[in-house]
């Protein structure tokens, strides 16, 4: 009797199927099954993907974006089916895929075991206003938060504000993910825009208005970045956490509110009860991601944002011991899994090619920034049993160092040139 294979679902952020992607998620789930021997099927719009050239990839299948035909791409994934005989495990890497596969569980599930939230729980989750309100139903607390529906709103929202500086942030978040609006916003790759006082406010609120009016007003929590968490699980179809860890956050970028480019793995007990009573209360199944900060004034950790899927982080829970990929295809497979309930403390995961600049950012020297790697350590891209992945991300980064080195000279340049021709009119 074949075993069964493990497919993962990504999506592609811009229109363009020629540009390079990075899918660090897919990447991690890929090595932490394909390194037990699970044969692992990589489903995206295109070939220019990092994780593609893993030596994990069994095979990979140019798919319909799901942003460009929802019904095409369910057509193709069942059509696909049939090609591989034996169990098929679904699983997303994005959360635009965990919400395409909440919308066609049902019909999916003909073929597939389908490792994602239902269409309720993802249409609640995707949506903080709806998301927030769960959680303020579940006791859990959040960040003053507001949902303006129009300019007149943010207007007088803006007077009536008192606790500056605030964020402006997507509703739904992965709009703002998209390289059609990333390359609209002022701040490309940011996770929120920040207002120090009403001016700001109103002047950013028009400036991201006409990408994405959809958006909310949040305080920002202040503290350091350490006091930022991180939840990973599992859970199953009955909402059973099978595997927990909790991370902080050291360094990220962009600066502010970027994404994570170093973070260590820790104990916050509070982290997993808040977290598995808000997972439960929205009947979550599947991988998930959970983000907290702590209030320095209440000292209390309020919620930031449920990620339903994998995160960029992923390759940190196997490392302390909590494979939440393996879990999860194991449990769908109809294995017995028996919670995995603590892990390994103090493990680093780092984002070489960004951690270099969010350091710099920072102001660290090379030796300071040194010594804040360690001897443990789980790497976003880098594998000594799965380099080709991580030479192409050096390639990549080498190449862009290259590019701003012309860019500068070129400047530098110009700017001599015009120096002379000034010099000889004199």
């Amino acid at each position: 009797m074949l075993g069964p294979t493990a497919f993962i679902l990504t999506h592609r952020s811009s229109e363009n199927p020629n540009r390079y992607s990075a899918s660090l998620q897919a990447l991690a789930m890929m090595r932490s099954l394909g390194r037990r021997g699970v044969p692992v099927v990589r489903f995206h719009p295109g070939t220019r993907e990092l994780s593609l050239k893993s030596r994990y990839c069994t095979r990979a299948e140019v798919c319909p974006n799901v942003h460009d035909s929802e019904p095409a791409l369910a057509e193709f994934l069942l059509e696909r089916a049939g090609k591989y005989p034996g169990p098929r495990v679904l699983l997303p890497a994005s959360d635009d895929t965990a919400y395409f596969l909440g919308r066609h569980r049902e019909a999916l599930s003909a073929a597939y075991r389908v490792v994602a939230p239902s269409a309720e729980s993802i249409e609640t989750i995707i949506d903080k206003q709806r998301q927030y309100a769960v959680a303020r139903r579940a006791g859990i607390p959040i960040p003053e938060t507001h949902f303006p529906g129009d300019a007149a709103e943010v207007e007088a929202l803006a007077e009536r504000l008192t606790h500056y500086p605030y964020v402006i942030k997507p509703n739904v978040a992965h709009r703002w993910r998209l390289a059609s609006v990333k390359e609209r916003m002022r701040t490309p790759g940011a996770k929120a825009i920040m207002a120090r006082n009403a001016g700001e406010l109103l002047e950013r609120y028009r400036a991201v208005a006409h990408v994405d009016p959809d958006i909310m007003v949040q305080r920002v929590v202040p503290g350091p970045d350490e006091e930022l968490y991180g939840f990973f699980g599992y859970f199953d179809q009955r909402s059973r956490p099978l595997g927990v860890c909790v991370r902080r956050k050291l360094r990220q970028m962009p600066l502010g509110f970027g994404y994570c480019t170093l973070i260590e793995s820790c104990e916050e007990p509070a982290v997993v009860r808040q977290s598995v009573r808000l997972l439960r209360k929205l009947r979550f199944h599947g991988i998930v991601g959970v983000e907290w900060k702590r209030d320095p004034d209440s000292g209390q950790l309020l919620l930031m944002e449920v990620n339903a899927r994998a995160t960029n982080t992923s390759a940190l829970p196997p490392v302390c011991g909590v494979d939440l990929p393996w879990i999860a295809f194991a449990d769908a497979a109809g294995q017995h899994v028996p919670p995995v309930t603590s892990w390994k403390s103090g493990v680093r995961w780092i984002w070489l090619s960004q951690d270099v600049w969010a350091a710099r950012a920072l102001g660290l020297g090379f030796v300071e920034w040194l010594s804040s790697l360690q001897s443990t350590m789980a790497c976003a891209v880098f594998a000594s049993d799965d380099l080709r992945p991580f030479a192409a991300d050096a390639a990549r980064f080498l190449g862009r160092g290259l590019a701003r080195g012309l860019k500068r000279a070129a400047r530098l340049s110009g700017a001599l040139d015009l120096v002379n021709r000034r010099a000889q009119a004199r």
